[in-house]
């Protein structure tokens, strides 16, 4: 076993003993600041943040929520705990966003239905900031 000291001498280096949560926490990080620069959490797909797949890394976090409702049989990832989930929910991530995207636009056209008096919206219709 290693001493304290030695243990000391190598974190100062920054060797990571667990890489795996220091590369969640660094992801995590950057999805806070992707929250606070963009007002939401609903990352793309595609996107970089900071040299870092930031929109892969998401994905794989949804994949791993979802992976909490399969038996340890039918998992292929690991599924995420529940200190994870709690922590990107306060950060605002939707875990079936087509779902909640579907949701908020029903909102909106029933709130242009109630208004109009009438669900014919017209084409380019923008309903708070999004396009019916």
């Amino acid at each position: 076993a290693m001493s304290d000291e030695e243990v000391e001498r190598l974190e100062a280096l920054g060797v990571a003993w667990d890489a795996l949560a220091e590369q969640w926490e660094r992801m995590f990080g950057l999805l806070q600041a992707f929250q606070e620069r963009e007002g939401h959490a609903n990352v793309p797909s595609a996107h970089v943040e900071d040299g870092e797949k930031l929109g892969s890394w998401l994905h794989n976090q949804r994949t791993r929520y979802k992976a909490r409702g399969l038996s340890e049989a039918e998992r292929k990832v690991s599924a995420l705990s529940d200190e994870d989930v709690e922590r990107l929910e306060a950060l605002g991530v939707m875990w079936d966003v087509l779902t909640e995207q579907w949701e908020r636009m029903f909102g909106l056209l029933q709130a242009f239905r109630g208004r109009a008096g009438h669900a014919n919206v017209p084409h380019r219709h923008v309903e708070d900031g999004e396009q019916l």
